[in-house]
């Protein structure tokens, strides 16, 4: 299993990401229906539920991707470019669309009120990251009232974590010793110093939970050629995953064994899922469009759709908005960056960085 690749045409990682969207889409429609006390991944695990667990698994992958990205991009500009151009544009896309289009066919209020409110103003914070729920007016009947978009919560986190490694980066701290002893830190704030000390914090409880997973996402990608990557390892970290379900000890255990099981799977050789990426990315689409098609969808047609129906036509509408996004918006995006400086600087690494 060749763990040292994260070449597109040798792992799953496409088809992974695309999985944990849907499953984040799936996850939601429970919550969305007012159908979220059922929602069976959250019964049987006692704590989180299919969608909080597949942003785990995004930041898994983020965190090995991101570290991989660090370690080779030519330069600094190079790299933040890079994230950059995969973040905003289509970010900025669904923005508008959700206020130009999602609200003005769900507020309850004259189009014209609904314009000039300054809460549609302060939506559009959401271009650069500022995060706001709530257009006027809009989804307020809804089982999950008043929420316009409900995904957009974890990309401030996203982008926060990409800062945390050029920070690391730039102060030569980026090497096998800080991608252990941060996301240790983060466990034990999250886990015991927070708990004790009495601090609730939703920001504080968001980013340590989010760190731990892409940082022990970022440690197996510099441990990645020391580490063993086998079946037997892998089956023993799932059964002890399963028997911890609905105990205290669950989410402990998931964050310490979620990570090599991702990054297992997204390098055992499956022909298939490997090939998965060959008709574009979907799974950035599918998450930040989601949400406000499927809070459309049960105001117009709420009372009329069963659970099964509703996720069927949720899942098909949600890939199909996020292909258009991919072929029009993503990737001409990231077409942009071969106009980025072709000159190679060294980043700033650590004598414990193992070579790209």
């Amino acid at each position: 299993m060749d763990v040292a690749s994260v070449q597109r045409d040798a792992n799953n990682f496409d088809f992974l990401r695309f999985f944990a969207a849907s499953a984040v889409v799936i996850g939601h429609c429970y919550w969305l229906s007012g159908a979220g006390t059922a929602e069976p991944v959250r019964l049987f695990t006692g704590s989180m539920d299919m969608a909080d667990i597949a942003v785990n698994l995004f930041f898994v992958m983020s965190g090995f991707l991101i570290a991989a990205s660090w370690m080779n991009s030519r330069s600094v500009l190079d790299f933040a470019a890079k994230r950059a151009l995969r973040i905003f544009p289509a970010l900025c896309v669904s923005v508008l669309f959700t206020v130009l289009v999602v609200g003005p066919l769900a507020t309850g209020l004259p189009l014209k009120d609904y314009l000039s409110s300054s809460e549609t103003l302060r939506y559009l914070g959401n271009m650069v990251l500022i995060t706001h729920f709530h257009l006027p007016g809009v989804f307020t009947g809804n089982p999950f009232p008043d929420t316009v978009n409900g995904s957009v919560w974890t990309l401030p986190y996203e982008v926060l974590m990409y800062a945390t490694v050029l920070a690391l980066g730039l102060l030569r701290l980026f090497g096998r010793i800080a991608v252990l002893v941060v996301p240790m830190s983060l466990l034990i704030i999250h886990f015991h110093l927070a708990p004790a000390l009495g601090l609730e914090s939703d920001i504080l409880r968001k980013s340590t939970r989010l760190g731990m997973f892409f940082f022990f996402g970022s440690a197996l990608y510099l441990y990645r050629r020391e580490l063993p990557w086998n079946w037997k390892i892998a089956l023993s970290l799932l059964a002890l995953t399963l028997l911890s379900a609905r105990t205290e000890l669950w989410f402990y255990i998931h964050v310490l064994t979620l990570p090599y099981l991702t990054i297992y799977l997204a390098h055992l050789r499956i022909p298939r899922p490997s090939g998965f990426g060959k008709y574009g990315d979907f799974s950035y689409g599918i998450y930040i469009f989601s949400f406000p098609i499927q809070q459309l969808l049960m105001h117009w047609l709420g009372p009329q759709l069963s659970l099964g129906t509703f996720m069927a036509i949720s899942l098909s509408a949600s890939i199909a908005i996020a292909a258009l996004s991919w072929h029009f918006i993503e990737s001409p995006a990231l077409q942009l960056k071969r106009y980025l400086p072709r000159t190679r600087k060294h980043l700033a690494r650590t004598d414990f960085s193992p070579a790209p």
